[in-house]
């Protein structure tokens, strides 16, 4: 499992910035907190977490249990957070997924009025074809009746 400070050193790079003062200055946190969190002198706190997350675009709860992972001293609730982050990454992903699928089935399909007979619509070529209308001038009158 990744470490809190792989996901900080990660946010780094994808701000592109060419010094830690302007990194901990987009992060929102201090120059002195950032070179500890680097140097593993500290655990990143929870909003240090959550603006990393928001630069990587993922769930700011995926750093911060890292995080807490990192920082617990009782190995039972550190593996209580290492059994969280497993089924979080696996919820994450089916969420992905999820995502993924249901963008590509609202994908439209192709036009194709070029392909349409415009003569089978035709009433003197095609007499038992059945024609659906209708009246706005009905609907609107409905309209102003409900409102």
């Amino acid at each position: 499992m990744r470490q809190s400070v792989e996901y900080l050193r990660d946010a780094i790079e994808k701000l592109g910035v060419e010094n830690h003062t302007k990194a901990a200055t987009e992060l929102k946190i201090s120059k002195a907190a950032l070179s500890m969190y680097l140097s593993g002198d500290r655990i990143m706190e929870d909003f240090a977490c959550i603006m990393v997350a928001k630069i990587l675009g993922i769930d700011g709860m995926e750093v911060i249990a890292a995080a807490q992972m990192e920082r617990e001293k009782n190995e039972e609730r550190r593996e209580i957070w290492a059994d969280f982050r497993k089924k979080f990454g696996v919820k994450a992903g089916i969420a992905g997924l999820a995502t993924i699928l249901t963008l590509g089935s609202l994908a439209p399909e192709k036009s194709n009025a070029g392909d349409i007979n415009f003569d089978a619509i035709s009433c003197v070529k095609n007499p038992v074809a059945v024609y659906i209308m209708s009246n706005p001038t009905k609907r609107m009158e409905t309209a102003k009746t409900i409102l």
